[in-house]
């Protein structure tokens, strides 16, 4: 029998990784202003949705303060574009990837354990609305390697839940994405396969491979909010219901349950069933988290509407505790264009600020009480920085 978690009626579908590319600034100003009302209409109190004022913050900084230190060496983010690069905050310079051929339409990076899963195309599965898109080349590029190996192809690919390993899934093409029978099958970072083909729940793709089976997402919400299903392929049953999924890992899920009087990030352990409800401050939802390597930390990006107008700011909160920590310095106006993630092997946040006329890098770990900060020069990089 099903076991329904939570019951929030509404929910952000994005399943993909977060930056597509840097907008206009004017643009940014229109587009972050229409989401931040269409989603805090839903996912607040009716009293603080009414008190949302119209305008963006005019207190807001214009870029991120933090001191001049050094940037570890080791560090390396992926330049996504149309030929991919690593890219070292240390020394600003950049060094190409082998493996990837340079095409116009870019590339995808996922975080994976050990390293990157890397997905020819630029946006999400299908993300043209062409049916007739045939699954495109995959490959894995391991931490500060040189070279991407190709795995196989794929319309969809998810890391597994054991390192070492990914999910790719498909469909025949010319088929409706919503309703196609997708098949998925784990195979190895060197592409051997690792298991039988499995055939998803109908209309359902894969959010994330946990430790308790597969976190499948619906494809489409137009018949209603509809909710993610923790499904075991072995025998195709369903343990478990969530709505407003906010992010998962193999060992971890959270979601945003419907607010009350405040809003509330719910975290499963799913080895112990343990849950933590993470209070966020009044006036406050969160629109976008991402837990740790360690599963320790949820970083989560959180709206309000304090003071004069909408703004977004960083805070990190603790999976056994629920305790929030707000990254000093991150709290910016709405139109400014925020992505995060922990793209290294240690629990270190690492965030991109997209201010107009600036781009700006910060990263943070567990127990620091300032950022490091970067400004990024203009070129590949500010369009095409993935930082998890």
């Amino acid at each position: 029998m099903e076991d329904m978690l939570s019951q929030g009626e509404d929910r952000e579908p994005s399943r993909w990784p977060r930056r597509l590319g840097v907008i206009g600034a004017a643009v940014l100003v229109l587009v972050l202003g229409l989401v931040y009302l269409g989603r805090a209409g839903h996912s607040r109190s009716p009293a603080a949705a009414a008190s949302t004022p119209a305008s963006a913050s005019t207190t807001e900084p214009a870029r991120i303060a933090g001191p001049d230190l050094p940037w570890a060496g080791s560090v390396q983010l992926p330049v996504a574009g149309s030929q991919p690069a690593w890219f070292s905050p240390a020394t600003g310079v950049s060094a190409r990837i082998g493996g990837l051929p340079a095409d116009s339409a870019g590339y995808q990076f996922i975080r994976a354990d050990g390293g990157w899963v890397v997905r020819a195309g630029s946006g999400g599965e299908l993300a043209s609305g062409d049916a007739s898109v045939p699954p495109l080349p995959v490959w894995f590029l391991a931490d500060g390697a040189r070279s991407a190996t190709r795995i196989g192809t794929a319309n969809q690919v998810t890391p597994a839940a054991n390192a070492g390993a990914v999910w790719l899934t498909s469909y025949p093409p010319s088929s409706d994405p919503d309703t196609a029978a997708r098949t998925a099958r784990e195979v190895s970072v060197s592409g051997v396969p690792l298991g039988r083909p499995v055939k998803l729940l109908t209309g359902y793709s894969i959010y994330q491979a946990t430790d308790r089976g597969l976190l499948l997402t619906p494809v489409s919400q137009r018949t209603g909010p509809q909710a993610d299903k923790l499904w075991n392929p072995d025998d195709q049953t369903v343990s478990q219901n969530f709505d407003a999924v906010l992010a998962a890992s193999p060992a971890e899920i959270a979601w945003t349950p419907r607010c009350a009087a405040t809003c509330h990030v719910q975290v499963l352990n799913l080895a112990t069933g343990r849950q933590t409800a993470i209070e966020l401050p009044a006036g406050s939802f969160a629109e976008g988290a991402a837990f740790s390597p360690s599963g320790g930390l949820l970083g989560l990006q959180v709206m309000s509407d304090r003071g004069g107008g909408p703004s977004t700011r960083l805070e990190v909160a603790s999976t056994a505790s629920g305790r929030l920590t707000a990254l000093p310095g991150t709290s910016v106006g709405s139109d400014t264009v925020v992505d995060f993630g922990w793209p290294t092997v240690g629990d270190s946040l690492v965030a991109e600020f997209i201010f107009p006329g600036t781009v700006q890098l910060a990263s943070w770990h567990p127990g620091a009480s300032v950022l490091t900060v970067a400004v990024v020069r203009p070129g590949q990089v500010q369009t095409s920085l993935v930082v998890g």
